[in-house]
């Protein structure tokens, strides 16, 4: 298909120096082109009387000295000398310019910047001999502004570049592309996307990419998949990061790791080696199917093809079987990845200490802090939160309560699971003051506890005659009422009421 015909440039005439505006130029020109040029600092007298067009004319007359003339550009710049100027510096200097001046330009003087680079276009190129001085200058406005994921704007300056057959590079679209899925916004890129193809700017292996993770993120499997088999349509050639974005599509919750094997499968008909992270993620979506036998198979497959096992293969299958309570596998992977020297971070550590905790050997997990200490990693919130669930396994809730404390004032966040495996154990204890205690911050923190809890910690109320320790959690928190009235008459074991949730 023929190119979209390109509109012609608006035309424009720089109004010609006279009278002391020709004398300024003159002068000031003469200074610098002096040898050697002079500092920046040497220009501050002459600031005063630098009008746009002076400067403008100064821009068109000391091209070369580029780096020079920008220094005299106040904040915000006039847009007729900043425009000018973008277009006689090289693509790069040009960028970084307008980086550094863009975050002065009001939101609303934008498009004033806009239309003058438009309007200089055919003056500043003139002096090289045509016209297509303008797509860099152009060019450089939309990417500057795609990269500092201002998207309104580079969204401006895009239809302004196509209102006059000047479109933007690939590499710059794939920078909008790029910004809009850093920002969490994929139907932009999607729609972006769509636009380029109407434009008939050809995509490269990075859009592509980028589109199949767009799909990804949204949800959307099945057009992924699509783009996956109309890539060589587009010239195109697919890399294993095309296949791994899909295959980690596959392997999220609720999808089955089948078609993900099926499509490893298919990039190795193709040519292409599967590597680490095409292996861990396929390992990470049998294990949470509990595959674990065919999740062993795919690392032996691994092994044999010569990638080898990292943390996160490892720390996966730690993981998994700690989950499923299978503690002696989960150690013997660990002894096989020290045995290799594999790197154990904090993940790896927190894996093997929940393992423990669930068991209540808390001696052997004193021993892998000691470790963890050693290797000079920072317990986080999964580290404490293990060690709560430990202590309470132990029946130690005073110790639970301690790590709690410690929790919080470290910053993280307890979970509804912490909590309740923390009042739990007071419950258990007979230790009702610290159970409320517990109940009282829960709720503070505006958490619902569900039947299951409530019974319990009422259960253990009425029997110990103290149910005016619960009395203030009668008021609401933000206006919800967690706890109905019929746990402070005792009629609650009869009632199948919901629990509202905050």
């Amino acid at each position: 298909m023929p190119p979209p015909r390109a509109l012609p440039l608006p035309h424009f005439t720089l109004p010609p120096l006279a009278g002391e505006d020709h004398l300024f130029v003159t002068a000031l020109r003469s200074h610098l082109s002096s040898t050697p040029p002079p500092a920046a600092a040497s220009l501050s007298r002459f600031l005063p009387k630098l009008t746009p067009l002076r400067l403008s004319h100064l821009i068109l007359l000391l091209s070369p000295h580029g780096d020079l003339l920008a220094s005299l550009l106040p904040s915000p710049p006039p847009p007729l000398p900043f425009a000018v100027l973008l277009h006689t510096l090289p693509p790069r200097r040009s960028s970084e310019l307008l980086a550094s001046l863009l975050p002065s330009v009001p939101h609303h003087a934008f498009p004033d910047l806009l239309h003058h680079v438009v309007l200089t276009a055919r003056l500043a190129a003139a002096p090289h001999g045509g016209g297509r001085g303008a797509v860099p200058a152009l060019n450089v406005v939309f990417s500057v502004c795609a990269r500092g994921k201002k998207l309104s704007l580079a969204t401006l300056a895009f239809r302004t570049m196509r209102a006059h057959g000047l479109l933007p590079r690939v590499e710059s679209c794939n920078v909008f592309i790029s910004a809009a899925l850093g920002l969490r916004r994929p139907e932009i890129a999607l729609s972006f996307f769509r636009e380029m193809r109407r434009c008939r700017i050809s995509p490269n292996i990075y859009t592509a990419n980028m589109v199949l993770r767009a799909y990804c993120d949204l949800g959307r499997t099945a057009d992924a998949a699509e783009v996956l088999d109309k890539m060589p349509e587009w010239g195109v050639h697919r890399t294993t990061v095309s296949f791994n974005t899909l295959i980690a599509a596959y392997c999220r919750d609720g999808i089955d790791a089948g078609p993900a094997l099926q499509l490893k499968r298919k990039m190795e008909q193709e040519g292409l080696v599967p590597d680490v992270v095409t292996y861990d993620t396929i390992i990470h979506g049998l294990c949470k199917e509990g595959r674990m036998g065919k999740a062993n198979q795919v690392v032996s497959e691994m092994k044999t093809k010569g990638v080898m096992p990292n943390t996160v293969t490892y720390n996966t299958l730690i993981y998994a079987y700690v989950i499923r309570g299978d503690n002696a596998m989960a150690s013997r992977i660990h002894e096989e990845m020290v045995k290799n020297r594999v790197e154990l971070d904090i993940v790896t550590y927190n894996a093997l200490i929940l393992g423990l905790c669930n068991e209540g050997k808390m001696k052997k997990v004193e021993h892998l802090l000691r470790e963890l200490d050693s290797a000079k990693l920072e317990p986080n919130a999964s580290t404490l939160s293990a060690l709560i669930i430990g202590w309470c396994k132990m029946q130690n809730s005073e110790r639970a309560f301690q790590l709690l404390n410690v929790m919080k004032k470290s910053g993280f966040h307890p979970n509804y699971a912490t909590y309740k495996m923390v009042i739990s154990s007071f419950c258990k204890n007979k230790d009702l003051e610290g159970a409320v205690d517990v109940m009282r911050d829960m709720l503070g923190r505006c958490m619902a506890p569900d039947k299951a809890l409530l019974n319990e910690f009422f259960d253990g109320l009425w029997e110990a005659k103290k149910i005016h320790l619960a009395e203030n959690f009668r008021s609401l928190y933000n206006g919800v009422k967690f706890i109905p009235d019929v746990y402070y008459t005792g009629d609650y074991r009869n009632m199948d009421e919901v629990i509202t949730k905050c």
